[in-house]
């Protein structure tokens, strides 16, 4: 049983709200992912001519943030579960594609000469932001759905190196789980930057306020 209303979840789906507990839960993952990307950064560039921060102390702070990840995953599923949120979720996702192909061929296509198409005095950023929104909410599913669990199945045998397996396609079981952590971490710095980046154009309001 849904504990949302049909109204709230109307005005979430049309992105007109934001739960407070979705905003808490957000930044809180904001927050240790950015000390997860430069902590792995530290443990993966550093040399013992160069180091971005203390080695041991960058294991420790990679290991408790990648436990403390681990957890809001959790609870963000048990939440979503009890309050019916992940249909939010589904019905966002339910189209996307076509919505960000259909908005992708009007980016392409702008050109302020086409007035039919393109109202006069109209920024090439307004004709943008809307195909940037839909990327950004089709990379946000993206990151919750895969890329987040990726990161932490991928991160937990180095924890508890005795649940990796001896072999993966004939390499050692826990570099070939390590090259997978690093390339997941990569894409997931990748979407970061964009995260923030769509953020500036779009605004921080949402995610602050709700609305």
């Amino acid at each position: 049983m849904s504990l949302v209303s049909s109204r709230v979840r109307t005005k979430v789906a049309k992105g007109e709200y934001t739960p407070l507990w979705i905003r808490v839960w957000h930044w809180a993952v904001a927050v240790l992912f950015v000390i997860l990307t430069y902590t792995g950064i530290a443990l993966t560039f550093s040399t013992s001519k160069f180091a971005l921060m203390n080695y041991e102390l960058a294991t420790t702070w990679h290991d408790v943030t990648g436990v403390g990840l681990t957890v809001l995953f959790v609870l963000f599923i048990v939440f979503a579960s009890a309050t019916g949120y992940w249909r939010i979720y589904a019905d966002r996702w339910r189209g996307l594609l076509d919505r960000v192909y259909q908005q992708g061929r009007r980016v392409l296509t702008w050109s302020p000469r086409k007035r039919s198409q393109t109202p006069i005095g109209q920024r090439r950023l307004d004709t943008t932001l809307p195909f940037l929104l839909l990327c950004q909410q089709f990379l946000y599913l993206l990151s919750v759905v895969v890329l987040l669990p990726l990161l932490i199945i991928t991160g937990l045998p180095y924890l508890y190196p005795e649940l990796a397996p001896e072999k993966v396609m004939g390499f050692a079981g826990l570099w070939t789980i390590g090259v997978a952590h690093y390339v997941v971490g990569l894409f997931s710095t990748l979407f970061l930057v964009l995260h923030i980046y769509i953020s500036t154009i779009a605004g921080f309001r949402r995610m602050i306020k709700g609305r």
